[in-house]
């Protein structure tokens, strides 16, 4: 077959039209010098699928709202995997949709937590001080739940984002406040350790993501 043959056949297939579409400009170039010079059409081929692909690939890996609002807060990777986890954030059209979502999560992770309290007290009421902890960490949680975050929720729909983002903060600390009980109490053993450190964390994104309202709003 020869490179005139094969120049030919690729104009017509489908695969030509698909690189035209990605590559634009450059497809016509390469395709003007391969008619000129058809030997040169197997090696121009290769130099065009291989920008084409780049091109694809740089499209692809645009940043998308959770990427973009992550990358300017504290706990990017950490960020990143929350939203990503909730359906709700991935289809989000803006960062107050995102900031309203992370608050939720925190509520959500904050009440799951507070119901596991008691079984942990009636598991371990024989050890007297990961049970004290336990009881000081259920006051913890129960403000962290209906004081800070549910707080933060109203003063977000007031677009009171400083408020809202120091009431995320205060509910995110309570989560280290309550492991500090463990430490104090029964420093070998923290039951509610993952729980603790979870709360951490999201309060630390939801106050971050809070704080791009503050941004938009100057």
């Amino acid at each position: 077959m020869t490179h005139a043959t094969l120049y030919n056949m690729f104009v017509e297939s489908g695969f030509g039209q698909y690189l035209e579409n990605i590559g634009g400009m450059l497809y016509q170039i390469i395709l003007a010098l391969a008619k000129m010079i058809p030997s040169l059409f197997p090696v121009l081929l290769l130099l065009l699928i291989s920008a084409s692909q780049c091109s694809a690939t740089s499209q692809h890996k645009q940043p998308d709202l959770i990427e973009k609002s992550c990358s300017i807060i504290a706990g990017y990777e950490d960020c990143v995997r929350i939203l990503r986890s909730d359906r709700r954030a991935i289809k989000a059209t803006n960062v107050k949709e995102l900031a309203y979502i992370i608050l939720d999560l925190c509520i959500a992770n904050a009440t799951v937590t507070l119901g596991e309290v008691p079984k942990l007290r009636e598991k371990y009421k024989k050890d007297g001080k990961i049970e004290k902890a336990l009881r000081r960490c259920a006051v913890e949680y129960k403000r962290a739940t209906k004081v800070y975050f549910r707080k933060a929720v109203e003063q977000l729909g007031k677009k009171s984002y400083l408020e809202a983002q120091n009431l995320a903060h205060i509910g995110g600390a309570l989560g280290t406040s309550c492991e500090q009980e463990f430490y104090f109490q029964a420093p070998e053993f923290s039951p509610l350790w993952p729980r603790n450190h979870d709360l951490a964390v999201l309060g630390t994104v939801a106050e971050g993501i809070v704080s791009l309202l503050r941004l938009k709003k100057s």
